[in-house]
């Protein structure tokens, strides 16, 4: 049995209940995930997904980083955090 090497704090990245989780990871691979009790959320309880859902993060053609595109013609290009959620910024700004 593989056995963890840190235990990663977490949100369950599916639905918008926030469920916290714990991922049990050695080197770069997550072996498994288990909810966490000491919370109001999910008191340890995960659905299937949250539980066994959790194999796109070592996807190969998974995004590493933000898109963005200046105009809806244009093509997506990678950038970074910042430039990317200023970005967002902007734009809801522009909207509101």
């Amino acid at each position: 049995m593989l056995v963890a090497d840190r235990l990663v704090h977490t949100t369950c990245p599916y639905c918008g209940v926030g469920c916290q989780i714990d991922l049990h990871v050695r080197g770069d691979q997550i072996l498994r995930v288990s909810g966490r009790f000491d919370n109001q959320v999910n008191f340890g309880n995960l659905c299937v997904k949250g539980r066994f859902g959790f194999d796109f993060v070592h996807a190969p053609d998974r995004l590493r980083a933000p898109l963005v595109r200046e105009t809806r013609q244009a093509s997506f290009r990678s950038t970074g955090w910042d430039e990317a959620l200023e970005l967002v910024a902007e734009r809801l700004t522009e909207t509101a």
